[in-house]
């Protein structure tokens, strides 16, 4: 299983993608090597990833700073002591505290293994993480694209990557996420190089409007 443990991996599959694919090395020869995102594994970085779902950038990074303040020391033990209006106040909506309680229950009863998890090959971690309630496909991706930093990962469901996608391959509508699953099987096994480049030519793009 390919990992992205350093920036010069990151480096070395964006040159790999850029030279096969045009549109791709545009993006790397004018913005560089992308962000590598690192976030933190086990209970902790799934929080983390869940409180960031259907909310923006800026959302997330609010609510969860709040509930640093509040949790500290983010446990499933900790997450299921702590106060559900206080929570709630921090932003976190009723379902993703319901979703949160479950997955730190999972975890202390044995049912969720992050060691196994780790040792999982892709598809087969992504199967254990879908099987639990509230974590569908874009959370997994997310988490095995930069928790577990494997280098052949793609949220496809994520929207900045099909809008980015329609930008910079020029298309009048946007893939949806099967659409862009298949679209992304040019680039395996750097598929998760490719994400950041995708994401990266979007936000320029944003911020060019």
């Amino acid at each position: 299983m390919k990992k992205f443990n350093t920036n010069a991996d990151l480096d070395y599959a964006c040159r790999q993608l850029a030279a096969q694919d045009a549109r791709l090395a545009h993006v790397y020869e004018t913005y560089g090597v992308p962000p590598m995102r690192r976030a933190p594994t086990g209970f902790a970085g799934l929080v983390r990833i869940l409180i960031a779902q259907q909310v923006s950038t800026a959302a997330a990074t609010a609510i969860q700073s709040r509930v640093d303040a509040q949790v500290p020391d983010m446990t499933p033990q900790a997450w299921l002591a702590a106060d559900d209006a206080t929570l709630a106040a921090c932003g976190v909506s009723a379902p993703k505290r319901r979703y949160l309680s479950g997955l730190a229950q999972a975890v202390l009863d044995g049912h969720l293994l992050f060691s196994a998890l780790h040792r999982a090959e892709n598809d087969a971690a992504h199967e254990m993480l879908t099987a639990l309630t509230g974590i569908g496909p874009w959370t997994a991706d997310c988490y095995l694209l930069f928790n577990m930093r494997r280098a052949d990962c793609f949220p496809a469901g994520d929207l900045a990557l099909q809008e980015g996608y329609r930008l910079l391959y020029r298309k009048n509508t946007r893939p949806n996420a099967a659409q862009l699953t298949a679209l992304a099987q040019d680039w395996s096994p750097l598929r998760g190089a490719a994400a950041r480049l995708l994401w990266v030519y979007y936000g320029q793009q944003r911020q060019k409007v």
